[in-house]
């Protein structure tokens, strides 16, 4: 199937992707992200998810989908990025904390201790703090990394 983005963008949620098409359509994400792509990011990365809840490894497509929603910038999309990180062994130790922190440090941690109902609230406080305790981490870090992945991606 050759994916067509624009129809993609508007009827993503029936339109059904396997493996080779969502690394397709995350391919071409890669090069045309649009501002109001961050749904079609979320979908895209719930299932790969999905997918990998029930096998081993981490695939490219894991990595690349969490990594343009977490350009995206968005505090709320921590939440999809932490759920994708611990959807298997793997994932947990592959994928990227970098990625846990899409709208920064101050404006992520804030959005996370704020959302005292969230259930995994606590479980990813405890991450987080661990996390930047042992990375001493900065905005900058975290930019710089990013798009030394990004960098990884496009080559």
């Amino acid at each position: 199937m050759s994916i067509d983005l624009d129809r993609l963008r508007t009827d993503f949620t029936s339109t059904h992707l396997d493996e080779a098409d969502r690394e397709e359509a995350l391919r071409l994400l890669l090069r045309e992200r649009r501002e109001g792509d961050a749904d079609l990011l979320r979908h895209l990365l719930a299932e790969e998810t999905a997918t990998h809840r029930e096998g081993w490894g981490v695939s490219e497509s894991l990595a690349l989908a969490a990594l343009l929603l977490a350009e995206c910038g968005r505090e709320e999309d921590v939440w999809t990025l932490w759920e994708a990180k611990n959807a298997s062994f793997d994932t947990m130790a592959g994928l990227d904390g970098f990625l846990l922190f899409p709208a920064g440090i101050a404006g992520t941690t804030a959005h996370v201790i704020a959302s005292e109902e969230h259930p995994e609230r606590d479980d990813l406080m405890a991450y987080m703090s661990e996390y930047l305790g042992y990375e001493k981490l900065t905005d900058d870090d975290i930019r710089e990394h990013i798009a030394g992945l990004r960098s990884h991606f496009e080559d």
